[in-house]
Formats: structure tokens, sequence, C-alpha cells
């Protein structure tokens, strides 16, 4: 008996497959990013938008192939280089950077939420910063 054709992709099902990577390449949009866009697109016209654009194709791009991972093996990025990594400081340095990368957007967020509070309310942008990181470490508390 031959072996049955492969079957192609039906549009649907790419669609379904691209659906969080869309969703989250959304999300990332943070009161920062949104103001810095803004300042820039008024100061410089469109000559930026090639970097909102690029940004959110790599946003898109990571978050599909991050879910593919996780369809394919059933696994995180994190679990799956756990255990692709053999040497405990070359986990230890993973491990490093990615805190490093989180510190980054943490500190993007709260500078986001001063820079949005300036904005609305005239607040000055170091007490909106105050404001920002008390709001987020109190929520984290709760």
């Amino acid at each position: 008996m031959p072996p049955a054709p492969a079957r192609r992709a039906s549009m649907p099902r790419l669609a379904w497959l691209i659906g969080p990577a869309l969703v989250a390449g959304v999300a990332y949009l943070d009161p920062g990013n949104v103001a810095s866009n803004m300042t820039a697109g008024a100061r410089y016209g469109y000559l930026l938008v090639w970097v909102v654009v690029l940004g959110n194709v790599m946003a898109w791009l990571i978050q599909y192939l991050s879910a593919k991972l996780g369809i394919v093996t059933g696994r995180s990025l994190p679990e799956t280089l756990g255990l692709r990594i053999r040497s405990k400081w070359g986990r230890r340095a993973y491990w490093l950077q990615a805190e490093l990368v989180a510190m980054a957007t943490d500190i993007a967020e709260v500078i986001g939420g001063a820079v949005a509070l300036n904005l609305l309310f005239g607040v000055p942008l170091l007490w909106g910063g105050v404001i920002t990181g008390t709001v987020s470490i109190t929520l984290l508390l709760i």
C-alpha cells in the first residue's frame, strides 16, 4: 500500500497557530512604548516607523516559535534549555541573562508609567516613577 500523500495545512489551521503570537505581539504595548512611539513620531515623522514594525514582527515570530515548541514538546523554552544545557554554569548564565532581560522590561514599564502619569496629569517624572513602582509592588504583594 503506497504512503498517504502529504496534506497541506489549511488556512484556518494556520490561523489557529498564529493567534497566540498576534495576541502577545499586541499585548506588549505598554504606556512607555506608546509614549515613546508618539514622541518619536511627532519629532521624526515616519522615519522611525520601521523600528515599530520590526519590533512587532520579531515579537510575533518569537511567540509563534515558542507556541510551536510548546505544542510539539509539551515543555516551555526554559524547561527545554534546562534539559539541553549540560553545564551548571551554562544554566546559571542563561538564568542571569533572563533575569537581566526581565529587569530591563520592568524598568521600561516603570518609566512608561511615569511618562503616562506625566502626560495625563502633569506628575513629575520622578514622582510618577515612585507611584508606578509602589503600585506595582503593592499589586504583586496582594
